[in-house]
């Protein structure tokens, strides 16, 4: 059965585009934190910069009432009224003036704030993707070599540095190998062969109970880190030649042979004597 394959996002204009990878994510989200901070600091200061404006707006119309109250004009009770809050008016316009000034200075350093983190954040997120990138490297390793007889010997056996490994756990290894990084499946397509393998991945980065090659995802990791902690695949040992051996041995017995000739040349050429 075929796994779900990832669903095609569409573009504004309605045009496919391929799935973000975890990277684009990370600093897309980054980047929307921030327009929207960045939004809310700005509608903030439209609001402050309209009621400057209806204020000195407010402050033009009392000084006018006040020039004609010089010029010897009358005026109705309203806007003598007006007048008497002349000085407070004047007092609001420099209040929100200096308050512009300090919010100004405040948002400047809380943007600053805000986008020293969201990068402080997006670099744990791309260091996060790194060592997750990094461990399956790493498992891909040791999965590769596992496949060699003198290596699943020696995790048998307990030897050359090796751990001990019960005979089933090392069949879950086996397995697991064959299903991950095993050669090229003609039966499927590349693409879905290389999805199966990264789905597979995921759920052992994850330490998913879902059931593999007889045991689960999160028993597979625990193994694997215990025999990536192990130090064996630092250096893995060669494996033995035997061919290389039976041939000095082979030379061994043909020496003896090489000095007995001679001597029966030797006792031949006395017996003609």
């Amino acid at each position: 059965m075929k796994p779900d394959k990832q669903q095609v996002t569409q573009g504004p204009r309605g045009d496919n585009q391929p799935p973000m990878s975890p990277l684009q994510a990370a600093l897309n989200s980054a980047a929307t934190a921030s327009q929207a901070y960045e939004t809310y600091i700005d509608n903030g200061f439209i609001c402050l910069k309209h009621k400057i404006r209806n204020i000195e707006k407010k402050k033009l119309k009392l000084e006018d009432y006040r020039d004609r109250l010089k010029r010897g004009e009358v005026l109705n009770q309203d806007q003598l009224e007006a007048v008497e809050k002349y000085e407070e008016v004047i007092h609001n316009l420099e209040f929100a003036k200096e308050l512009q000034k300090t919010f100004s200075g405040l948002s400047q350093e809380l943007l600053k704030a805000q986008r020293k983190a969201q990068r402080r954040e997006t670099l744990l997120k791309l260091e996060a993707e790194k060592k997750k990138l990094r461990t399956i490297l790493q498992v891909q390793y040791v999965l590769q070599n596992f496949t060699q007889e003198h290596v699943q010997k020696d995790f048998r056996s307990g030897l050359n540095g090796a751990i001990y490994l019960p005979s089933k756990e090392l069949d879950y290894l086996i397995k697991f190998a064959k299903l991950t990084c095993s050669g090229r499946n003609e039966t499927v397509s590349v693409e879905d062969q290389m999805e199966q393998s990264s789905l597979c991945f995921w759920d052992l980065l994850e330490g998913s109970e879902k059931i593999v090659v007889g045991t689960t995802y999160k028993h597979l990791k625990d193994l694997l880190s215990k025999l990536i902690d192990s130090g064996y695949f630092e250096n893995i040992p060669t494996p033995c030649n035997k061919p290389e051996k039976e041939e000095l041995k082979e030379e061994m017995l043909e020496k003896p042979k090489q000095l007995s000739k001679p001597e029966s040349v030797n006792e031949i050429g006395n017996v003609y004597i």
